[in-house]
Parts: C-alpha cells; structure tokens; sequence
C-alpha cells in the first residue's frame, strides 16, 4: 500500500492588514496574527515560519488516500500539539487547498477544492469559530456549483452557467452571521424567428425588505 500523501500549511496567528490577496494554493504559508484578532497577513512562501511573541504557530496537514483523490483528515496543530482533527472523507479533484475568509470575521477558513468545470467550481469549507476556537463545516456554502467571493464589497456570488442559453448570478452578504440575499441576475439568450440573436436580462434586488424585480432585453451584436 502507498504511503498517505499530505500537504502542509503552517501559519502564525496575528492583527495586521492584508496585504496579499493573492489564492493561497499548495504551498507552505506564514501567515501572522496576534491576540487572536481577526485580520491576518500573508508573507511570501519562501520566508521560513516564524514564532511571534505572544501567538501561537499554527499548521494544517492534509491527509488524502493513495490515489490521492480523496481527503480523509485534516489535522489541525497549535504549536506542534495536535488541536483538532477533522474526519473529511471528501472527493477532490485535484490538491489544491487553500485559507479564505468566507464569512468575512477576519479569520481564513480551510478551503478545498471539490470540483471546477464550464458551470464554475465547487468547494469543501470549514470555518473558525473564534467562540468555540475551532473549525465548523459549513453546508450552506460547501460543493454549491459557482460558488464565488467577492473580497472588496464582501460578497458571496453563486454563479452558474446551464451553457449559452442560460446564466445567473446570485448574489448574497452575511448579516449577523446569516447569508441574505441582495441581488441576482439571470440572463438567457435565444434567436427569434428573423434570425435575430436576443439577450433578456431579469434584475431582482433587495429594497426595504421588498424584492423589487426589473426585466430588459436587446438584440445581440455578438
């Protein structure tokens, strides 16, 4: 039997701004923090990890079977002492694991890819819980198709393609730590009988509570 495959990422918990946006993807990463606080900074790959006063190191081994295709654990340390194992048993398509703050609390949760093709990529998330001081699945936002981020105006977008003729964004913001919907977009393109090339776009927005719902359409030049 081939050994157990796994790939490690090692942070440092501490409050600076970020200053790397950059996709956090199969590589060994420092990243720092301190007191616990919420927003942390990425540092060049290269640069070995580092102990800060006060913080503690933080590491992440992925464990996935021989064929590499699934993960089966993640162990989670704090200092070299094992501090959470999270049984995954998840399908994967290739080894990319990343740390994205999804719910946008300053803290980046564990990400790993499920699945990307036409229709968009899928994931598997666990988030931290700073209350409970551990990390949580999340069903809500775990193997949706599409699923997107928006870091600048913190949003998350569900964006699916059904092919050409069909196309839709969802897009949604967590308010006191619950997902709510803003605005969607649904797009559908179609030829009318002279031959013309249509584009209907179906607009819904949240005012006051209310969804307020606009349609228009045009011939494509396309």
């Amino acid at each position: 039997m081939k050994p157990t495959i796994f790939f490690l990422l090692i942070i440092c918990c501490c409050s600076c701004t970020q200053k790397n946006n950059k996709p956090l993807i199969d590589n060994q990463l420092v990243l720092e923090a301190e007191n616990n606080n919420s927003v942390i900074t990425a540092i060049e790959d290269s640069i070995p990890p580092t102990k800060i006063s006060n913080s503690k190191t933080f590491s992440f081994k992925f464990n996935t079977d021989s064929s590499g295709y699934n993960v089966k654990s993640i162990n989670i340390y704090a200092d070299n002492i094992l501090l959470q194992k999270i049984t995954a048993n998840k399908n994967i398509e290739s080894k990319k694991f990343q740390l994205i703050d999804w719910n946008f609390d300053g803290f980046k949760d564990i990400t790993v890819l499920n699945n990307c093709g036409s229709g968009g990529c899928a994931y598997w998330i666990w988030n931290y819980s700073q209350k409970e001081q551990k990390y949580i699945y999340n069903k809500e936002l775990s193997e949706v198709l599409g699923l997107e981020i928006d870091i600048p105006n913190k949003y998350i977008v569900f964006h699916y393609r059904a092919g050409y003729p069909e196309e839709f964004w969802d897009t949604l913001q967590y308010k006191n730590d619950k997902l709510q919907f803003v605005k969607g977009l649904f797009r559908e393109r179609f030829n009318d009988s002279l031959g013309n090339s249509w584009v209907k776009n179906t607009y819904k927005k949240l005012v006051d509570e209310v969804i307020i719902t606009k349609v228009d359409s045009f011939i494509s030049k396309d």
